[in-house]
C-alpha cells in the first residue's frame, strides 16, 4: 500500500501559504463596492439637501435620508464582512482575509459605525446642526474619514493590480472611476459653502454696502478650494492609470450635478451654469486626449492641469456674464481664473514632480 503521509501534508501546507497571502482581487468584487458607494454617496446628498433646504423640519435623528445613509453603509460593511468570514474559513488569516486595499475599508466601516453613533450622541446633547455647522461637525468629519476609507477600495486594491498588470478601458477602470466621483463628491460636500459654481446668485446679485471685501475674498476661496479639490483627485488619478475616454466628463458632471442638487436653492434661477460644467467636462476629456498627460510627458501634463479649472471657471464666468451679469470685475474674475489654473498647475509638481526634458509637449511634436 502507497504512503499516504505526503498527502496529509498538504493541506496544512496550503493552510499555511494562504495564512499570509491576501485573496485575489477582481473587477467584479471592486464593482459591487463601488455601486454600494454610491448608495452611500446618494444617501449623503439627500441628508445635507434636507439640511440645506429644509432645516426647521429635521426634529428627529430618524430620517428618511439618514434611512438612505445608513442602509448603504449596512450593505457595504456586510458585504466585506461576509467576504471576510468566507475567506477566514478559507484559512486565511482574519488580519489578510480581504484582498489588498479592502482591510482599510474594513477599519473605515468600524469609524463609520461608531461616528454614526456619535452622531446620534451629539444631536441629542447639542441639537441639529444649520447651515455651516452641519458640514464642520466633528461627528460629521468623523463619518466622512470612514466613508472615504470604505469607497476607495476599489482604488487602493486596482492599484495594487496595477503594479502586476497593466488595467486600462472602462471595462477594468469603471469601479476606479466611481470611487473616484465617490471621493470627489464627499470632499466637495464638505467644502459646499466654498464653490462659486453651487453659488450663482452670491455673483449675479451684488451684496449690500459699499465694502465688498469679505465677499470677495470668500467667493475667491470659491474658486481655489473646488480647483484645488478637482485637480488632487484627477491627478492622482493619472498618476496611476491611463483613463478611458469620457471619464473626466463623467466626473466633472457627475460632481457638478450632485453639488446642484445639494445647492438646488441657488442653482435653480440660473440654469445656465451647467452649461459650463458640461462643456468643461467635455474640454477636459479632449484635452486629455490631444495632450496624453502622463508621467513621461510632464510638459503636457502641466499644461493639461492649468486649463482644466482654468477652463472650468472661465466658461462659468463668461456664460453667467451673458446671461445675468456679475458684479466682480473685469480684474478679479479674470484674476481668479488664472489663479484657478495655477492651482492645478502646483498640484501637478506634486502628484508629477519631476520633468522629462525629452518628452513632446504635443503628440507628434519635435522638442
Amino acid at each position: 500500500m502507497a504512503p499516504t503521509h505526503g498527502k496529509q501534508d498538504v493541506q496544512p501546507i496550503l493552510q499555511s501559504e494562504k495564512a499570509g497571502r491576501y485573496p485575489a482581487s477582481g473587477r467584479r468584487f471592486d464593482l459591487i463596492v463601488s455601486v454600494l458607494s454610491l448608495w452611500i454617496l446618494a444617501g449623503l446628498y439627500l441628508d445635507g439637501s434636507a439640511h440645506h433646504h429644509i432645516p426647521d423640519l429635521i426634529e428627529t435623528f430618524f430620517t428618511p435620508w439618514h434611512a438612505v445613509l445608513y442602509s448603504g453603509f449596512a450593505a457595504s460593511a456586510g458585504l466585506l464582512l461576509i467576504t471576510q468570514w468566507r475567506n477566514v474559513s478559507k484559512g486565511y488569516r482574519w488580519t489578510h482575509s480581504l484582498p489588498q486595499g479592502y482591510m482599510t475599508s474594513l477599519l473605515g466601516s468600524v469609524i463609520f459605525l461608531f461616528s454614526g453613533g456619535a452622531d446620534f450622541l451629539w444631536h441629542t446633547a447639542f441639537g441639529f446642526e444649520v447651515g455651516l455647522e452641519a458640514l464642520v461637525s466633528p461627528s460629521h468629519l468623523a463619518l466622512a474619514v470612514g466613508g472615504v476609507l470604505m469607497i476607495s477600495g476599489p482604488l487602493r486594491a486596482t492599484i495594487q493590480r496595477s503594479a502586476q498588470q497593466e488595467v486600462k478601458g472602462w471595462h477594468e477602470l469603471l469601479p476606479v472611476v466611481l470611487s473616484l466621483l465617490g471621493i470627489l463628491s464627499v470632499l466637495t460636500f464638505f467644502n459646499g459653502d466654498f464653490a462659486i459654481i453651487t453659488y450663482p446668485n452670491f455673483m449675479a446679485i451684488r451684496p449690500s454696502g459699499s465694502d465688498t471685501f469679505l465677499n470677495d475674498t470668500h467667493a475667491l476661496a470659491s474658486v481655489l478650494i473646488p480647483s484645488a479639490l478637482l485637480m488632487g483627485v484627477i491627478l492622482f488619478a493619472l498618476r496611476h492609470w491611463t483613463l478611458p475616454p469620457g471619464s473626466l466628463t463623467f466626473l466633472i458632471v457627475g460632481n457638478g450635478l450632485l453639488m446642484t442638487w445639494f445647492h438646488l436653492k441657488e442653482v435653480y434661477m440660473y440654469p445656465q451654469i451647467l452649461v459650463a460644467v458640461f462643456v468643461a467636462g467635455i474640454a477636459a476629456d479632449v484635452l486629455y486626449s490631444l495632450l496624453r498627460p502622463s508621467a513621461v510627458r510632464v510638459h503636457a501634463l502641466r499644461l493639461f492641469a492649468f486649463a482644466v479649472p482654468a477652463i472650468l471657471f472661465a466658461l462659468f464666468f463668461v456664460i453667467l456674464i451673458i446671461t445675468a451679469g456679475i458684479w466682480w470685475s473685469v480684474h478679479l474674475w479674470t484674476g481668479a481664473v488664472f489663479l484657478a489654473g495655477v492651482i492645478g498647475l502646483l498640484l501637478s509638481y506634486l502628484t508629477h514632480p519631476f520633468i522629462n526634458a525629452k518628452a513632446p509637449l504635443f503628440p507628434g511634436s519635435i522638442q
